[in-house]
């Protein structure tokens, strides 16, 4: 029997329960296994069990990080119930984090704006991005990464979808916009590379397939073929 470090359960699929286990370091994985990044792993899920896996990563990770309370430095407990942890000195919950981010495809014409951040894989190219601060609307937020990133006005925001994604733990809120006005200025501490691009000649795609950006991507392709 594998030592557990930390096992949850997470709730059914197709009328199947699934749990999530982290296992000690030491633990000897038999050959017949094949070890996987998680990044690669969404790209090989049927789409039923994606948010299954976002679900695991993100429960072990917050339980880790967890251990003890921020507020007086005691050590907390694992409610019976959901995913909580308790300090039984000072009495304050503990939940899994999730941070609102947003991701928007700014669109001219047959052409769509695409960038390179430097911790993207050689290659990768994707779409403006980034994390909600305190005290702005989710809108607020799209319009000031686009100025900050790229310099330029967007206009015609509309929301596209949106996607759980655990890189570190997201939840990304999708929009398509149109240009408005302005030169592309690139923020050399966000992007190294940025620029418009023709629907059928890109620079590079996302690297996980399954991303939001991805089907952004290729919603707008799909729209550009069928005029």
């Amino acid at each position: 029997m594998p030592n557990f470090l930390r096992r949850f359960e997470l709730g059914s699929v197709n009328d199947r329960n699934y749990f999530c286990a982290e296992l000690d370091q030491n633990t000897l994985i038999p050959e017949v296994f094949h070890v996987l990044s998680l990044r690669n792993t969404l790209s090989l899920l049927h789409p039923d069990y994606y948010s299954m896996a976002v679900k695991a990563y993100s429960v072990i990770r917050w339980d880790k990080n967890q251990q003890f309370c921020s507020c007086c430095g005691n050590r907390t407990v694992t409610k019976d119930q959901g995913f909580e942890r308790f300090c039984l000195f000072c009495h304050l919950s503990f939940f899994p984090r999730i941070s609102p981010s947003i991701i928007v495809l700014i669109k001219k014409a047959e052409y769509l704006l695409m960038a390179r951040s430097p911790t993207f894989l050689p290659g990768d190219y994707g779409l403006i991005a980034g994390f909600v601060e305190i005290g702005e609307s989710i809108e607020e937020a799209v319009h000031r990464e686009v100025k900050e990133e790229v310099g330029i006005q967007i206009k015609h925001l509309n929301y596209f979808g949106s996607q759980p994604w655990p890189f570190p733990d997201s939840l990304m809120i999708a929009f398509t916009a149109d240009y408005c006005s302005g030169d592309i200025l690139i923020n050399p501490n966000e992007i190294e590379e940025a620029g418009w691009y023709r629907y059928d000649n890109l620079p590079g795609r996302p690297s996980t397939s399954v991303s939001i950006a991805s089907k952004l991507i290729d919603s707008f392709i799909k729209q550009q073929i069928s005029f």
